[in-house]
């Protein structure tokens, strides 16, 4: 490919399951956006959070050091959509956080959250 590529903004990706996150933030540069991450836990998202804004995110709500309520909760009060990208059904005994946001079941395509994501951000 020739040329520069114009980033359409940074995609946090924090997903403990390698072949998805490696996939995820493939299919997102191809897309022109950067991604960041994956992160396989919960920890490393929030560290890298706090110096970076990304424009959106994709999560799983449980990763290598348990589960994503504070890193949701970031996410929402800073105004930064995202989807939850589970191996887990979205049930109502969920932290409401997790209720308002959309929730895709794996497995699913990338094709699927990637559309998703493209909802969220406006992009059709």
């Amino acid at each position: 490919m020739t040329g520069e590529r114009v980033s359409r903004g940074c995609i946090l990706i924090a997903e403990d399951e390698a072949l998805i996150g490696i996939e995820l933030a493939d299919q997102l540069e191809l897309r022109g956006f950067a991604a960041a991450g994956p992160f396989t836990t919960c920890s490393e998202a929030e560290q890298w959070l706090r110096y970076n804004e990304p424009v959106a995110a994709i999560l799983d709500n449980t990763l290598a050091d348990g589960p994503c309520d504070a890193l949701a909760q970031d996410l929402e009060s800073r105004g930064i959509p995202f989807i939850v990208y589970s191996g887990y059904d979205h049930t109502a005994s969920l932290p409401s956080v997790f209720q308002r946001a959309p929730w895709i079941v794996k497995p699913a395509s990338v094709e699927t959250v990637l559309d998703h994501l493209s909802g969220l951000l406006g992009d059709k």
